[in-house]
């Protein structure tokens, strides 16, 4: 097989894949290593330490510090000016392989001279802007001003994209937001293990919510359902994920839900398999969500609101419900009735035709990287 060289500057370390964008990241380089490419990473770190599971998959590795505190002054958004360290444009110029800037965070570099030359590719995960807006409305004090003027910072670094030659969109409406920078806008999905999907006729009595609970956004759409949705007497709620704040921990105690709390890889997957319901919502219709996706390799009813699936074609998959009320009055339908088989078999041929890692990473990246030689 040809060997194709190419750099992935990842915006944070991708492994563990634990959280959302490095399980996009992770993935996609594990689908292209297999597919020939020798990739050198750079991943900046703040936290994760070094990994020696992406030495398996990649030619180098290059770990930078964040520049967190000149950040806080500079024109660019923090996320963006934390991360443009001189050592990174020094590591890039060591050769002339294509970039592949994993998320707006990544792009300080993408219009500098120096890489004029060179083919560049921008992976949006989402429009940050929009992102970090929703999270001001949510947020309270600093935390408030600080996503408030970051998402104003976002939205005029945005432009930036017009000197990527390609632009890779996670969802439909992304692509068409994006095209308003280049003419060469591709969706390319999430990228993600392989789905194991079995179908399990003995689902257990029990509604899931998952999700990382140390985010805000998953935090706050879990209140939101606390507070609003009425749960059919005698179905147990149960609300996984990693690092629950103390108030979390606390409300839970006193409905009687249970919350397992950093459950391991086994812990969470055996849930996902045998929840009756998955239930989730967002306020934020940007990107597109893996714990969707996961859910929906599951043999459970997967119940949510339509922000949770703007910009892709999962509806029909999907059970949705935007009031409490709708919530309340399908929670009571579904408590009874497992996921028929044929509905399972509907789901499992859908996901495994679109949300195929490798084959949409050959697609995407022949096409760009090889048509470009």
């Amino acid at each position: 097989m040809k060997q194709k060289n190419l750099h992935i500057i990842s915006f944070d370390v991708p492994f563990p894949a634990d959280y959302g964008g490095v399980i996009d990241v992770f993935y996609r380089i594990v689908a292209l290593h297999k597919l020939g490419y020798k990739i050198t990473l750079h991943c900046f770190d703040y936290g994760r330490g070094k990994q020696q599971e992406l030495e398996q998959y990649c030619e180098q590795v290059f770990y930078y510090k964040r520049r967190k505190l000149t950040a806080l002054f500079a024109k660019e958004p923090y996320i963006v000016a934390s991360r443009k360290v001189p050592q990174l444009l020094e590591n890039l110029l060591q050769d002339d392989a294509p970039i592949l800037f994993e998320g707006l965070h990544t792009c300080g570099f993408l219009n500098d001279k120096n890489l004029k030359k060179r083919l560049k590719i921008a992976r949006m995960h989402n429009v940050e802007h929009d992102y970090y807006a929703e999270l001001a409305k949510k947020s309270k004090g600093w935390k408030k001003m600080f996503f408030k003027r970051e998402a104003k910072k976002l939205q005029k670094f945005e432009p930036v994209l017009a000197e990527a030659n390609h632009i890779l969109a996670i969802q439909q409406n992304d692509t068409l937001h994006f095209k308003s920078y280049s003419k060469s806008v591709h969706l390319l999905t999430a990228s993600m293990p392989k789905l194991e999907l079995k179908f399990n006729p003995n689902t257990e009595g029990f509604c899931l919510f998952h999700g990382n609970l140390s985010v805000a956004e998953n935090e706050n759409a879990l209140m939101w359902i606390i507070s609003k949705v009425t749960f059919p007497k005698g179905l147990l709620f149960v609300v996984a994920g990693k690092t629950p704040s103390a108030n979390l921990k606390s409300i839970c105690a006193q409905l009687e839900i249970e919350l397992i709390a950093n459950p391991s890889d086994e812990e969470m997957k055996n849930l996902i398999q045998s929840a009756r319901i998955h239930l989730l919502y967002t306020e934020q219709a940007t990107g597109l969500k893996l714990k969707l996706l996961n859910a929906l390799s599951s043999s459970g009813h997967v119940l949510l609101n339509d922000k949770m699936i703007a910009g892709t074609n999962l509806e029909e998959l999907c059970i949705l419900a935007n009031s409490p009320e709708e919530y309340t009055q399908e929670l009571n339908n579904l408590t009874e009735n497992s996921l028929l088989e044929k509905d399972f078999k509907k789901r499992k041929d859908f996901l495994q035709e679109q949300f195929d890692t490798e084959k949409n990473c050959k697609r995407v990246f022949d096409l760009i990287i090889q048509g470009s030689e």
